[in-house]
């Protein structure tokens, strides 16, 4: 009967337990099992992955953009014109102690209450980016090729 008091009072000094609570603030303030599509404050600052988070966001009406508070003002609005012209959902989040370094999630698209289990939920592992000159095919095409094969065979 005591562990039960106790285990009360905790609730009520302190809240209700909350369940993966370093999972939820790695996803901003959702689980990994409910997320469809990530992107780091990094990705965010190339303008490539914006045309992914729309497609993204227009596949999946349903789902809800939660966008960490630290983003940048006009990408701040450049996403909620993204959500708005996709019909989606959003929500900015003001918690101060959401992590924003440039490794960390500044956007987080996601089911709002069903498991999905999305395996590659990255934006650049899932929409990776062309590069723009094709990379050499021979060896001599290369100018900056080196081998070992070159220092000890003669040509």
């Amino acid at each position: 009967m005591t562990d039960e008091l106790q285990e009360h009072l905790n609730k009520g000094m302190y809240g209700t337990p909350k369940l993966k609570p370093d999972e939820q603030r790695k996803y901003l303030g959702t689980f990994r099992e409910r997320v469809d599509l990530t992107v780091t404050f990094a990705q965010l600052n190339s303008e490539k992955y914006y045309p992914a988070i729309q497609k993204e966001l227009e596949a999946h009406p349903k789902y809800r953009m939660t966008i960490n508070g630290s983003v940048d003002q006009d990408q701040l609005s450049r996403l909620i014109q993204i959500a708005n012209s996709a019909n989606a959902a959003f929500t900015c989040s003001s918690d101060l102690t959401l992590p924003h370094a440039a490794s960390d999630l500044a956007i987080v698209i996601a089911a709002p209450h069903q498991a999905i289990h999305t395996e590659v939920v990255d934006v650049a592992l899932r929409y990776p980016l062309s590069s723009a000159s094709p990379a050499p095919t021979n060896e001599k095409d290369s100018k900056h090729h080196f081998s070992l094969k070159d220092l000890f065979h003669k040509k």
